[in-house]
């Protein structure tokens, strides 16, 4: 199968790509830096799809996987429209008149912005999004105007080169440092390795157009998920529970697993433990 791959230098994307191309894949990525994946099968081009659409010369991809844009924080409003908006006008503009059989795109949970339920599903009530989550909404928008789109709509993604909840208490874990967080229930990730199963998945279903939540398959207490992560890096950090008066969710991912079953959260865990202890020891 031939994929184009947009946001390739992403530490997602280059998971993306590193799956894809143990299952033979032909891949044609696109991003402003070098994922610096050499293979037969891969082609890399620079290019800066905020700028300008994409000239795919000979290649004719069969699956499009739309991943770049920008998950950062505190970044202005220009640059969120930049990175979500315009790489995907010009996206649309460099698929225009070419025959494909599916576009995926990475979207966010952040869409929903306040989320007032304890379950979060594809059907919750959008309900002011930050700027983030807006550009990410029309980024949406603009794909389902222009063809049939498979949204996947993500929870937080680990991975070495994560951030976020997920690093900051691993970093606290490695220092062996006290760990302080509200028990609540917790299945609100995914490891970024999984991403690629889900996407082949649902290119091989009859289905071209809909959008799915993606979440682990079972719940845990987080602060269960901390001790699993700590015993499996042979911490002696302490944990702290306190209380937390703000509402707390847990992702519906019931819809995906009728097509792929989600793995659990401790299987992420593992995935991500041992990557971690792999990493230690080459580097050291």
């Amino acid at each position: 199968m031939k994929i184009l791959l947009t946001g390739a230098s992403s530490y997602i994307g280059q998971y993306i790509i590193l799956n894809l191309l143990q299952n033979n894949h032909k891949i044609l990525s696109t991003s402003r830096s070098d994922p610096k994946i050499k293979n037969k099968n891969h082609k890399w081009i620079s290019h800066d799809l905020s700028k300008k659409p994409l000239k795919l010369k000979d290649f004719k991809p069969d699956v499009i996987i739309h991943l770049a844009g920008s998950a950062w924080l505190n970044m202005s409003s220009e640059n969120y429209v930049n990175s979500n908006i315009l790489t995907t006008n010009n996206l649309v503009k460099t698929l225009e008149g070419k025959k494909f059989k599916k576009v995926f795109y990475l979207s966010s949970r952040d869409i929903y912005g306040e989320v007032k339920k304890s379950v979060l599903n594809e059907n919750t009530i959008i309900n002011d999004p930050s700027i983030y989550g807006y550009t990410k909404l029309i980024a949406e928008k603009i794909l389902l105007n222009s063809f049939p789109t498979i949204i996947l709509r993500l929870p937080a993604i680990i991975g070495l080169g994560t951030h976020g909840w997920i690093n900051s208490v691993t970093n606290k874990i490695k220092k062996n440092k006290k760990i302080i967080l509200s028990n609540s229930k917790f299945n609100n990730f995914m490891h970024a390795s999984e991403l690629p199963k889900i996407i082949m998945k649902l290119s091989k279903s009859k289905i071209n157009s809909d959008i799915f939540l993606v979440s682990c398959s079972n719940i845990l207490k987080s602060y269960n998920v901390v001790k699993l992560l700590k015993l499996k890096l042979k911490s002696k950090s302490k944990i702290e529970i306190k209380k937390n008066k703000d509402l707390n969710y847990i992702i519906s991912s019931v819809k995906l697993n009728r097509i792929y079953k989600t793995i659990s959260v401790e299987k992420v865990i593992n995935i991500y433990s041992n990557e971690l202890r792999s990493k230690e020891k080459y580097t050291n």
